[in-house]
């Protein structure tokens, strides 16, 4: 009898642990990271990390401010930084991607109006240099000529 009632508590640990990792989403968090192989996207970094790059490399600041629901900050993952000419040039940056809804503090510094997608772009000592509300118009090539402006004001 006993031992019946320690399998029935294996068991039902056993059920329960499937149920709760059922629950648990499994899937990447829309947190941007490094793509797997070099040269196949964009390399974002967080703001301490890619801001400390930028400093040691001399180097300009592609800041994208984006949140979750925002279906223009998603297509301009999708189709914009996807572009080959837009991954290209961005190799030119260190890119760095904010979520305005987990990072309210550096939101409220670099678009205190609050519209996303907002790109700014910065110099290696992180004064701004150029900056592009919303998504442009005219798509992968439009972001290209802006990308432009901001390296020739770096």
């Amino acid at each position: 009898m006993k031992n019946r009632v320690i399998l029935a508590l294996v068991v039902l640990v056993a059920l329960v642990a499937c149920f709760m990792s059922a629950c648990i989403d499994s899937t990447t968090p829309s947190q941007p990271s490094a793509p797997e192989t070099p040269g196949t996207g964009i390399t974002w970094y967080s703001y301490d990390e890619g801001m400390k790059i930028a400093q040691e490399q001399n180097k300009p600041v592609m800041l994208d401010v984006y949140t979750n629901r925002c279906p223009w900050c998603k297509e301009l993952d999708r189709v914009v930084y996807a572009d080959p000419d837009v991954i290209n040039l961005a190799d030119r940056f260190v890119c760095i991607k904010i979520n305005a809804d987990k990072r309210r503090d550096l939101a409220a510094r670099y678009n205190p109006s609050g519209g996303v997608p907002t790109t700014v772009f910065l110099r290696s000592d992180g004064m701004e240099s150029h900056r592009l509300g919303g998504y442009p118009r005219g798509g992968a090539e439009a972001f290209v000529q802006e990308m432009m402006v901001a390296l020739n004001n770096a």
